[in-house]
């Protein structure tokens, strides 16, 4: 073996030494983001569950979190399941009514909140590390009037 192939050798086995950690916590960093991001979406979506409402400050935290954590668009939808009278006399009608995030954030920044329904379904997409993650909860409480 002549000098040129220890130096070589020499070269790439610091090369790996160094650059492959690197590689490593740049994707476990990733990793973490991600999860974190998760999670500040169920604990969102199980507080809106409760209250049975949305309100301002709670959209605010969610926003804060998701900008902590590198996400890079969050989609929020409400589907509403009303029962309403059907074209023939007697008949019942399933309807599903679904307000996109534009509409929700409209009315949570005019109102201070959006009151939601017992059964109302909310679907949450995170969009981080350029993947989408679903999360969606059916509402146990609804807001009270008053």
């Amino acid at each position: 073996m002549n000098a040129l192939e220890k130096i070589v050798d020499l070269l790439a086995a610091a090369c790996l030494l160094f650059l492959l950690p690197l590689f490593f916590y740049g994707s476990g960093k990733r990793v973490c983001q991600t999860m974190l991001a998760g999670q500040a979406g169920e604990h969102f979506l199980n507080t809106i569950s409760t209250s049975g409402e949305i309100t301002l400050s709670v959209w605010m935290q969610l926003e804060h979190s998701m900008e902590r954590f590198g996400c890079e668009a969050i989609d929020l939808q409400r589907e509403r399941y009303v029962f309403e009278p059907g074209k023939e006399e007697g008949s019942v009608v399933e309807r599903v009514y679904t307000n996109g995030r534009e509409e929700l954030l409209a009315e949570i920044q005019e109102e201070g909140g959006s009151r939601l329904r017992k059964g109302d379904r909310i679907t949450l997409t995170l969009y981080v590390n350029e993947f989408p993650m679903v999360y969606s909860e059916c509402i146990r409480t609804g807001a009270n009037d008053g």
